[in-house]
């Protein structure tokens, strides 16, 4: 008889599933009803170079409320780049925001690179750039297809995946993906550099 994925493989450090191959896991909200999923927070506290973040709704609210929680335990001397999309208004303060909220979670002595652009979603010029589906690089040896946005991976929302991309070809390919994405969104950006 197979292995029954949500009975046989809870992994109660991550509070995920895992299918035990190394590949693939999952938050079963019913498994662990109080707790969020850990698997995220992990892969990017054990990055030791870069962390590419490609993931449509990144979202930060506030200094206390927003996805740059997560990375209050990252490594020092990494480059973050943040790919996502939404609309846009010349009025607001969203970068200063954006930089603020991440320069009061990173200190500065841990010599944390940051970058960020988005697609202009309100830009109708813009609309052959949209995306939806998320990834996550680490130290471009690593990809991974998140299954929900980074908010879903912070708390307790619903069930939600992670997918390792083991082959190479594949890794490689969404990798250039990321790269012809990232030197699209030259115009709405933070260029990449110290906290």
């Amino acid at each position: 008889m197979g292995k029954i994925f949500l009975t046989d493989s809870p992994n109660v450090v991550l509070k995920m599933h895992d299918c035990g191959m190394g590949n693939y896991w999952f938050y079963h909200k019913d498994s662990f009803p109080m707790d969020e999923p850990l698997l995220y927070r992990e892969l990017i506290n054990q990055a030791a170079n870069n962390i590419d973040i490609w993931d449509p709704y990144f979202n930060i609210k506030s200094i206390a409320e927003g996805d740059h929680l997560l990375f209050d335990s990252i490594q020092s001397n990494i480059t973050i780049k943040i790919l996502h999309q939404k609309g846009y208004s010349p009025q607001s303060f969203y970068f200063q925001n954006f930089w603020n909220i991440f320069k009061s979670i990173i200190p500065a002595s841990k010599n944390v690179r940051l970058g960020m652009r988005f697609i202009d979603s309100g830009n109708i010029s813009h609309k052959n750039g949209e995306f939806h589906d998320r990834f996550l690089i680490i130290d471009q040896l690593e990809v991974y297809l998140i299954g929900g946005s980074i908010g879903w991976h912070r708390e307790s929302k619903g069930s939600t995946g992670i997918f390792k991309v083991q082959d190479i070809e594949t890794a490689n390919f969404i990798k250039s993906l990321f790269t012809e994405y990232w030197n699209f969104a030259t115009q709405n950006e933070i260029p990449v550099k110290y906290l």
